[in-house]
């Protein structure tokens, strides 16, 4: 029997539509919090979205792409350039010495021992954490212009002492930086409170937590009407952030 191109190409196609379905089962098994509000469309987004990153890394095997898509669960879409994870970045800047299941490896290893900080035996340091931002949230928090950076600063570590220590001041003063410029520069926020909640969503969801396509539910927050002004679309944004983390608090995401 010979086989054509164009019969090839539909083989190929199928082969990739299938693993993008596993894929997305899979996402479901990793993490049912996370995956649960979403729709289909949305996570057949996400999770091909996941696959084209992890192919600009270098990585076109099942494994290896599997695992990618769990670090973007995990550490957030953007954790290959987050401030927070520099070893993440590092490691993959490595993809011309090493092959592809070397390179995966390497970042497995790294990330283990992040996975056991950030988020604890059964989930117990992420909700705890969630928990902390429930309740700093629902005191609601004065934050003023002066002393900005450190007041961040000193929050973070409330919320999340273990993961504070493990990202270090420096890190995370870049990243307090980072959700300054960017809630001023792409949003048009003004109010320290605006301010102060895109940097605790950098803390909790990932640097580019604005356009993660696990968390859809925040670019559709974030969508300015011209009725609205910029601060009050912070607003909706944190209301449904509140709903998230009760969520999170009460059964964060699942992981290995």
């Amino acid at each position: 029997m010979i086989i054509r191109d164009a019969q090839l190409k539909v083989l190929e196609a199928a082969s990739v539509d299938g693993f993008v379905r596993e894929l997305c089962e899979h996402c479901k098994e990793f993490a049912p919090d996370l995956i649960g509000p979403m729709s289909d469309e949305q996570l057949l987004d996400a999770v091909r979205r996941g696959m084209e990153r992890a192919e600009s890394h270098g990585f076109n095997k099942r494994g290896p792409v599997r695992f990618y898509v769990d670090m973007m669960i995990a550490f957030g879409s953007g954790f290959d350039s987050d401030p927070q994870y520099p070893w993440a970045a590092e490691i993959l800047s490595e993809r011309e010495d090493l092959e592809q299941m070397a390179l995966s490896d390497a970042l497995h290893a790294k990330s283990v021992e992040a996975f056991s900080i950030v988020f604890g035996p059964d989930n117990e340091h992420s909700k705890k954490a969630a928990r902390q931002m429930l309740n700093r949230i629902g005191d609601g928090i004065q934050f003023k212009r002066e002393n900005f950076r450190q007041d961040m600063l000193v929050l973070l570590k409330e919320i999340h002492p273990l993961k504070y220590d493990l990202v270090g001041e420096k890190a995370l003063t870049e990243l307090v930086n980072l959700g300054i410029s960017r809630g001023r520069d792409r949003y048009g926020f003004k109010a320290p409170r605006s301010m102060a909640l895109m940097v605790l969503m950098m803390f909790a969801l990932g640097h580019k937590f604005d356009q993660d396509p696990f968390h859809p539910w925040v670019a559709q927050s974030l969508l300015v009407e011209s009725s609205e002004e910029p601060d009050e679309v912070a607003e909706i944004m944190e209301r449904r952030a509140v709903t998230w983390f009760n969520v999170a608090a009460n059964g964060a995401r699942e992981g290995k």
